[in-house]
This record gives structure tokens, C-alpha cells and sequence, in this order.
């Protein structure tokens, strides 16, 4: 693990070196993502939208959870697990789709994951468009803690790197990789604190999908600038953020030693 830390600084280093063609790739994705369509990047804030209103009716409205403004409590809990399982299920194909790129641009392999990654946040960053609009329409004062929403980000930006690399690279050697990542998205979008609070749960469980879901605590950051208005506890931030960090060295360096494979299996 000590090796896979010594990856990071040299991450940020090509990250910094190669930020021009990644911000054109990243126009690019976008570009060609909402190409055909008629509303264009209206999507990026309709589809949420659209989601958080049906399960807002069926859970607040049918099922009856205690929670004020639950539609807001939810959205803020759905934009950062949509933001985390669009970028890891797109970045499985990355590596293959972008095979034929290899020999011609002198570019480092995971720039094709992270313009992935680069674009869903551009998108995630849009959506809080209806967010704060929800939260006008609602009367719910937006937060002076929404400020921090760059730094909250970090740990999640850095997880869903390194879950996104790990997954690409195990689906240039294993094509049943996508079935079992759908199957997993799902998995961890119940084990996740977006339907419900973290008070709706037995302690015991709390404990075990905190240290076991990485995403536990970042959709609870999030939430609590933009929902509840209050700072997340320091300490457990910087828990957070160290975590995070592990995460991406080791998506980095299971990457790193599978990339001269790549060609053989693409």
C-alpha cells in the first residue's frame, strides 16, 4: 500500500501537465453526449429532477417519512451517488473504447477515465441548479455552508477516481465486470443514506456501512451544507479525506501495473 501511496503526487503532477487535452476531452464528451438531443444540457437538470419527484411521492407522499422538505433532503442525497455510479459504470468501457488512441496520443491511459469523471462533474455541478431553485420555491433558506460545497467534494471526486480506474481495468480482463457493477450500483444505493437518515437505522448497521460504504459519510456531507446548514465534524472529515486518498493510490496502482496489458486484451 506504501507503493500505491508514492502514485498520488505523480497523479496530480500529469493532472496539471495534461490539463489541456483533458479540458478538451472533457468538451468533447459533452458535446457529443447531448449532441441529438432537442433540449440539450436542460437534461443534466431534468433527469434528476425528474427522480427526485417520483421517489418524493412515493416515499413522502405514500410511505409518509418523517423528514421536512423531504424532496430536497433527497435530492441532495441522490446528486452525489448519481454523480459517483454514472462516472464508474461509464468508465468501464472507457479503456476499450479508446484502444485505438493509445499509440497515437502521448497521453497517460487514465486521462480517458478522468475525463469521464470531469464531465459528470461539470453535470453534477449544473444540477444544483434545480436544487437551489427547489430550495427557493420551498422557502428553505440556502445555507452560507453551500460555500464549502468545492472542498466537501474532494473525497468523493477522489473516490469515484479510483473506484471508476479500478473498474475499467478489471473490464479489459473481464467482460462480466459490467453485470456485476450494476448489480453492485444497486447494492450501494441502499446501503447509502439517500432514501433515508441515518437515525432511520439500527446503530449496529450504522457502524458497519460507515467503515464498509465509502459512500456513507460523503452523501452525508453533502447534505449537511445544503440541508441542514451545519459543517460536517473536522475530524471525521479528515478521516474522510485520508480514506479517499487510499481509495484513489489504490485504483492508481492497480492501473498502473495492468496498463502494458491493455493492447493484449482490448
Amino acid at each position: 500500500m506504501i507503493a500505491a501511496v508514492t502514485f498520488i503526487p505523480d497523479f496530480f503532477v500529469q493532472l496539471f501537465l495534461y490539463r489541456g487535452y483533458l479540458c478538451q476531452s472533457v468538451i468533447r464528451d459533452l458535446r457529443t453526449k447531448y449532441k441529438r438531443s432537442m433540449l440539450g444540457y436542460l437534461w443534466t437538470m431534468l433527469h434528476p429532477l425528474g427522480m427526485m419527484v417520483i421517489l418524493a411521492v412515493v416515499f413522502a407522499g405514500i410511505m409518509r417519512i418523517p423528514v421536512r422538505d423531504y424532496s430536497i433532503f433527497l435530492f441532495c442525497g441522490m446528486l452525489p451517488f448519481n454523480f459517483f455510479s454514472s462516472t464508474a459504470l461509464m468508465s468501464l468501457g472507457s479503456i476499450r473504447a479508446n484502444a485505438r488512441l493509445f499509440g497515437q496520443v502521448p497521453v497517460p491511459k487514465y486521462i480517458f477515465v478522468l475525463s469521464i469523471t470531469f464531465s459528470n462533474l461539470f453535470n453534477f455541478i449544473v444540477a444544483l441548479v434545480p436544487l437551489l431553485i427547489l430550495m427557493l420555491i420551498l422557502e428553505r433558506p440556502i445555507p452560507i455552508t453551500a460555500l464549502t460545497f468545492p472542498i466537501m467534494m474532494i473525497p468523493i471526486v477522489c473516490i469515484t477516481i479510483g473506484v471508476s480506474l479500478i473498474l475499467a481495468t478489471s473490464n479489459v480482463f473481464f467482460e462480466d465486470t459490467l453485470h456485476l457493477s450494476e448489480v453492485g450500483m444497486q447494492a450501494i444505493y441502499f446501503l447509502s443514506p439517500v432514501l433515508y437518515r441515518r437515525e432511520d437505522l439500527p446503530q449496529w448497521l450504522v457502524d458497519i456501512l460507515v467503515i464498509s460504504n465509502p459512500l456513507f459519510n460523503q452523501i452525508e456531507f453533502f447534505r449537511d451544507i445544503f440541508f441542514s446548514g451545519v459543517l460536517p465534524d473536522p475530524k471525521l472529515f479528515a478521516i474522510n479525506l485520508a480514506s479517499s486518498l487510499v481509495v484513489l493510490a489504490l485504483g492508481l496502482w492497480i492501473f498502473k501495473r495492468s496498463e502494458d496489458k491493455f493492447l493484449y486484451f482490448v
